[in-house]
């Protein structure tokens, strides 16, 4: 089967492209950075499925999903995020993807949710499943806030949360920022108390 993998880390994409070659059965015909260039390379290509990474600049996951679902209904399309919360993964099944995969999910599993979804076969990763049965703790964070939250409330620095979700130092101070304010809350460790709070059934803010 021959697969479409978008996403804006480069270093991702080679990444996976080197996993899935292992398996016999999988062939990476192509990369894409954004999907914008996903929907250019799919005039001149014969894929069958497509990962695409759900937040990219110029053209992201879902808009991308919607426009190969309407350009080319044949191809599957499956989404790869490092991030599963309630809103993305109802937001996947509206636009029309077979799948959901988490990017921490194990490559064995990574590989038999894409034959899965060659068969046909709608699948959601169960990391993704498991928290799409929950309410997101804080419904008033956007996405982004949210994925930000979850590494302050692991202890990473400004510094790490950077490197991990592919944004700078500055913009993940103005998102710690715009979090204090809409949770009221006075720093990042009350920030990190009122998360384990919520996760934990407890009181919530602190």
């Amino acid at each position: 089967m021959r697969l479409l993998l978008v996403d804006d880390d480069a270093l991702v994409l080679e990444s996976l492209s080197v996993l899935f070659s292992e398996d016999p059965e999988l062939h990476v015909a192509a990369t894409a950075l954004n999907g914008a260039e996903a929907l250019v390379k799919l005039q001149s290509l014969h894929v069958d499925i497509v990962l695409l990474d759900i937040q990219m600049p110029v053209m992201d996951g879902f808009e991308t999903a919607e426009r190969v679902r309407e350009q080319y209904p044949q191809v599957k399309i499956l989404m790869l995020t490092t991030f599963a919360d309630y809103r993305s993964l109802h937001r996947c099944l509206e636009v029309g993807a077979s799948g959901f995969l988490l990017k921490s999910d194990p490559t064995e599993k990574q590989i038999l949710t894409i034959k899965a979804v060659y068969q046909g076969l709608p699948v959601i990763s169960e990391q993704a499943l498991r928290r799409f049965s929950e309410d997101p703790l804080f419904p008033d964070l956007t996405k982004r806030e949210q994925e930000v939250l979850v590494h302050v409330a692991q202890g990473l620095s400004n510094k790490e949360i950077s490197s991990r979700l592919c944004i700078s130092e500055g913009t993940v101070r103005n998102i710690i920022s715009v979090m204090l304010d809409k949770l009221g809350v006075r720093d990042r460790t009350q920030l990190a108390i009122s998360y384990w709070q919520q996760k934990t059934g407890g009181s919530g803010h602190a």
